[in-house]
């Protein structure tokens, strides 16, 4: 720096005692701002920045950053894991600090020892990225190998599935294994909450099935938005998005548990939000975003298991009884079915329970199962917004 400003003030003088009479170059030395020099920064968009092998394999937000954020996200994510006091990163405005922070949180479930809040500090010349630890070095150690452990013993049980076998099992494991809550504790919004814990909010659901999702190998991201719950009432949300044989689904495992819905933890897990589609999951969901557009329906939960009808009459009567059986042969207690439109679905809805052939589908169901049907209680749940009717048999 002291050799830079002595050759500068050396090429002053120099034109000075010559009596040089080129009114340009000394112009141009008088409107020096030496500071600006100092703090240019390169042309970000010629700066080509790659992703990181470190963290989650799959990066869906990096890969929506400038190279600016992305620079930056990739130095705080190669020494975050050390807790220094700080990072030194490119210059960000607040709005870029929060959108490389976020992107950081939701593409990597591991990063749960940070908190919510994060500053960036100038000290001369240079920008620090300065974070919140909520945790200890050694806590934060012991947790992490903690739900590693647990998330490859899940996924390695498992063995070797198709992707919507392996997103089911992913699906069942989460929903039978955690349980809502949302206190405000830090565990709440985070994999190991809900893996460890075996109790999250709806962060701590999405994040948990990035987690398996991603030693599985299947293309996964978290995404936020605002959705309705069972109460009717609106408020923060996250679920994920999926990439199953080559289309993109939504997969929402919060309220596909019956513990959200007001149920027992014993209840069946719901199969609502199963792999679909941006057009149906906006019924209760909005204020969301990917680039990625859902539209594909092959794999959702009722179009493959073969419970997703267009019309209503004996033959789906004859298929329900025989999926019934089925799935109290497997220890189950429902089956949950849907249509297409609001017109059969009601056209359904009337023959079912207007018309009580409910019952005439439980007796068929009866003579394939080893428990007596006709001892039990039957009851229902309707969802008018997805045309989905579900019969309980305890």
């Amino acid at each position: 720096m002291k050799k830079f400003i002595a050759l500068l003030l050396a090429a002053v003088m120099m034109l000075s005692f010559t009596g040089c009479a080129n009114n340009d170059i000394i112009a141009k030395i008088k409107n020096f701002n030496l500071v600006d020099f100092l703090n240019k920064e390169p042309d970000w968009n010629k700066v080509k920045v790659d992703e990181l092998l470190t963290g989650s394999p799959v990066k869906y937000y990096f890969n929506r950053l400038g190279n600016k954020e992305k620079q930056a996200y990739n130095d705080i994510l190669s020494k975050i894991d050390t807790m220094p006091d700080s990072i030194e990163i490119p210059s960000l405005n607040q709005t870029e600090l929060t959108t490389v922070f976020e992107a950081l949180l939701y593409d990597n479930p591991y990063l749960f020892f940070l908190g919510r809040s994060c500053t960036i500090t100038k000290r001369g010349l240079k920008n620090y990225f300065n974070a919140q630890y909520i945790m200890t070095a050694s806590q934060y150690s012991k947790k992490k190998k903690q739900l590693q452990d647990k998330a490859n013993a899940i996924i390695a049980a498992l063995g070797k599935k198709s992707q919507l076998e392996t997103e089911f099992y992913i699906h069942n494991f989460i929903v039978n294994n955690c349980s809502y809550e949302n206190n405000g504790n830090d565990d709440e919004s985070t994999a190991y909450g809900a893996l460890i814990n075996k109790k999250a909010a709806c962060e701590g659901y999405s994040k948990a099935a990035k987690v398996l999702f991603d030693i599985a190998g299947i293309e996964c991201y978290v995404v936020s938005g605002m959705s309705e719950n069972f109460q009717g009432k609106l408020e923060s949300h996250m679920w994920n998005i999926v990439k199953i044989n080559g289309n993109y689904y939504h997969l929402d495992l919060t309220w596909d548990d019956p513990v959200t819905l007001g149920q027992s933890s014993l209840n069946d897990p719901r199969y609502t939000y199963f792999n679909v589609t941006d057009k149906e999951i906006s019924k209760t969901h909005s204020g969301f975003h990917s680039t990625n557009a859902c539209t594909a329906a092959a794999a959702n939960y009722y179009v493959f298991s073969g419970l997703y009808f267009t019309g209503y009459n004996a033959a789906v009567q004859s298929q329900l009884a025989e999926k019934l059986a089925a799935s109290i042969n497997k220890g189950g207690s429902k089956i949950e079915f849907k249509f297409s439109s609001p017109a059969v679905y009601s056209q359904a809805f009337k023959g079912l329970f207007g018309k009580q052939q409910v019952y005439d589908i439980i007796n068929v169901a009866n003579r394939s199962t080893s428990k007596d049907l006709s001892k039990l209680s039957v009851s229902y749940v309707q969802n008018k917004d997805f045309n989905i009717i579900e019969i309980i048999v305890k």
